[in-house]
């Protein structure tokens, strides 16, 4: 397979990373198709924080675990704050911000685990998702980054944690989920004067007078920074306010739209 497939499973359709296809290791990114969500949210939305129907979201969240194969108790899920902090999750926390926000764990963008048995979860629409994966160590870390999280060094922070519990960075894996690409994620100096001069030439690109900023790469370059091996980093070649046929995004949606979900756990 490519490096990224998109799957159906009836109504539903997700994608997956064939660096993260491993046995005992379950993963996937959550597209618009299947739920029951109505407009603007319309149709598998993921996220409880966007102003969808309570009910809509939880019936798509169980959705999506049926064809996944795994019980919605066992989700985890952060409350996100485009910051930088890593919360090591364990078998305490199971269901964590899967009913409510209010059980979310607190201000956490990243999620690491080293226990078989737990979901963990995340929701974007535009911002990276980013999956990793240690085979070696059998540890998995899920996080949210957009430019806030990206030059504050969410991805370098999670390897770091990773390390920290033992991983090597040469052996950790890393796909990044479809986010808004340099076609059409348009800055101005704030975002610009906060990334590396050394990186500013890569991800910067000038077009007819405005500023676009390649916000994967961004995020792939500081992972290759932070010791992992390029052959371990999977890119998606999606752009999501390019295709919101398959996917939500905030900018080409005005604000106002649904989440997709980033999923990973290990089985055993």
């Amino acid at each position: 397979m490519h490096k990224e497939e998109i799957r159906s499973a009836g109504t539903i359709d997700y994608m997956v990373f064939s660096n993260l296809l491993a046995p005992g290791v379950l993963h996937a990114f959550t597209l618009r198709r299947g739920g029951v969500s109505l407009p603007p949210y319309e149709q598998l939305n993921m996220g409880l924080h966007v102003g969808d129907k309570q009910k809509a979201v939880l019936e798509n969240r169980r959705r999506i675990a049926d064809v996944l194969g795994y019980e919605v108790s066992t989700v985890v899920a952060g409350e996100q704050v485009h910051g930088t902090n890593i919360v090591q999750v364990n078998t305490d926390m199971l269901g964590a911000g899967h009913n409510s926000l209010d059980d979310a764990i607190p201000a956490a963008d990243g999620l690491i685990c080293a226990e078989s048995g737990i979901v963990l979860m995340a929701h974007a629409a535009d911002c990276t998702l980013l999956f990793f994966y240690d085979p070696i160590e059998r540890i998995i870390g899920l996080a949210h980054a957009g430019w806030r999280g990206a030059v504050a060094q969410m991805g370098p922070l999670m390897v770091d944690a990773l390390v920290r519990l033992g991983c090597r960075s040469k052996n950790i894996r890393a796909a990044l989920s479809p986010s808004i690409g340099p076609c059409c994620y348009q800055v101005g100096a704030q975002v610009i004067e906060q990334i590396p001069p050394h990186l500013q030439r890569k991800v910067i690109l000038q077009k007819q007078g405005s500023f676009y900023f390649d916000l994967p790469e961004f995020q792939r370059l500081q992972l290759l920074e932070a010791g992992l091996s390029p052959e371990n980093i999977f890119k998606s070649s999606y752009c999501t306010a390019c295709h919101t046929d398959l996917f939500y995004s905030y900018r080409a949606a005005g604000g106002q739209t649904g989440r997709m979900a980033a999923i990973i756990s290990m089985k055993w």
